[in-house]
């Protein structure tokens, strides 16, 4: 595009950043907590309390009045700060999903390269990408050079998608119907590169994008309360009408049965209310809340908003994926084998030296037999167990052969050990020049970027390669 034409899409299109939903102010929040009957009494009586104190002549009554007022307005704030604190969870949400866009992008203007702003690319940019950028737009590919980005924020897909240049077909003419998993001739906004390059142009921007329709949908979050908050909701207006009844016997008794004024008989009856008010009740459950949340967080398990452990507990069928979820989607290298032994490596090791790697001839030594797995059906179908194409095929439909296993044909599972005490012995750690010539391939042929300190924290690139990365940083190669 030329600067003429990007001015003209920008003005028609927008810019390239997702629509912030409404926020909820302070005021809004405040009066959230205290829109309820019982506050509503409270508040009565802290005016009435008020009320007196500023008529009484006795000091003493002075005294106690205020008192009331201050212990009124003390409980109603520690509530309504506690709830304040709570909230905005969806807010935060849509401001991470904002903070996710590239803050800026290689583009090709006027036929030549340049960076801009990523608010201001527009659709029909041609965009260039390069290991470690992120995605400024929905890109559709029309170059690349092993490229693969990461995208499990989309699909879930722990690993890095590669990308090709050549058209998908559209199945029952619907493109919407292609999961995104399955589009790999597009990169999205806000996904990461991990390896490669390649040069695309932008086909939609802003709220247009997948992840922008993700932020819409968390900006829409419709927020329901716990059963724990229904019923709490239940009870206070139970305890409001009953208290409203009390409080007008006791006003009635006091003024017409005892020959009370009408302030003392008001003051008597808020008196009462007052004192049957659980006030402290809603504090009381945020505490458990609080308490059961530590309970969780020292097993490893973090939980957000304080209600949903409520809601955790009531599970009874929890429905998830594998990669990620039930493991820690983190790739480490756990061992290399050479042909005469294994070096078993301390994927949890700190420290940068060369006896993370220890010689361990039977660890990972175990193959799997997969023979032994199929059903007698499967066997039939594959036919015998050989690499030997059937007749009329051209390819071997045994996928499970005999030979490309090297297990043994009596299902023996161990493979087999070579007693050589070279280059080190069992037990023994190999120096860091033997880790170095081990392992200089997987460390030269690698454009990845480990972390701060050799952690996963800000690391660019294949899993894989990265993993090989880290096991050579820690074992002392720079």
């Amino acid at each position: 595009l030329t600067t003429s034409e990007a001015a003209e899409r920008l003005a028609q299109y927008g810019p390239n950043k997702m629509t912030e939903g409404k926020k909820t102010t302070l005021l809004e929040m405040i009066w959230k907590q205290v829109a309820n009957v019982l506050v509503a009494i409270l508040v009565t009586v802290a005016v009435v309390s008020a009320v007196r104190a500023a008529t009484a002549t006795n000091s003493e009554d002075i005294t106690t009045n205020w008192i009331q007022v201050g212990l009124i307005v003390g409980v109603i704030t520690v509530n309504t700060y506690i709830g304040i604190v709570q909230e905005g969870s969806a807010e935060k949400a849509a401001e991470a999903l904002k903070n996710m866009l590239s803050s800026d992008a290689q583009v090709i203007r006027n036929g030549i390269k340049c960076m801009i702003p990523g608010m201001d690319v527009v659709p029909g940019d041609v965009v260039v990408l390069s290991l470690g950028d992120r995605v400024p737009a929905d890109l559709r590919m029309f170059e690349v050079a092993n490229l693969a980005s990461q995208e499990a924020m989309l699909t879930g897909e722990s690993v890095p998608i590669d990308k090709v240049t050549t058209a998908i077909d559209i199945a029952g003419g619907n493109p919407q119907a292609t999961p995104l998993g399955d589009r790999r001739n597009m990169c999205f906004s806000a996904t990461l590169v991990a390896q490669g390059s390649g040069t695309g142009i932008a086909t939609t921007t802003g709220d247009h994008t997948e992840i922008g329709t993700i932020n819409a949908l968390v900006s829409k979050v419709e927020k329901k309360k716990t059963n724990v908050l229904k019923q709490i909701d239940t009870v206070s207006k139970w305890l409001a009408f009953f208290i409203s009844i009390t409080a007008v016997i006791t006003f009635l008794v006091a003024k017409f049965r005892t020959g009370m004024s009408a302030i003392d008989s008001v003051s008597t009856a808020l008196v009462c209310a007052v004192a049957m008010i659980p006030e402290g009740l809603e504090a009381i459950v945020t505490l458990t809340y609080a308490w059961a949340v530590s309970n969780m967080a020292k097993n490893n398990a973090i939980i957000r908003a304080l209600p949903a452990v409520e809601t955790l507990g009531s599970v009874t069928v929890i429905c998830s994926d594998k990669t990620g979820t039930l493991t820690q989607n983190v790739m480490s290298l756990t061992a290399f084998v050479t042909s005469n032994a294994r070096y078993r490596n301390d994927v949890n090791s700190s420290d940068r030296v060369n006896t993370n790697f220890v010689r361990d001839d039977s660890y990972m030594a175990e193959r799997a037999n997969h023979q032994l797995q199929r059903s007698v059906s499967q066997v039939i179908k594959d036919g015998p167990g050989t690499n030997e194409p059937r007749r009329g095929h051209a390819n071997a439909s045994n996928h499970f052969a005999i030979q490309s296993l090297h297990t043994p044909a009596d299902g023996g599972a161990i493979a087999e050990r070579v007693s050589d005490s070279l280059p080190v012995g069992e037990g023994e750690s190999p120096s860091t020049d033997y880790i170095r010539s081990a392992l200089a391939g997987g460390v030269l042929c690698s454009k990845c970027v480990l972390g701060a300190g050799g952690t996963r924290e800000g690391e660019i690139g294949n899993p894989t390669e990265l993993s090989i990365l880290r096991a050579s940083y820690f074992a002392g190669i720079d």
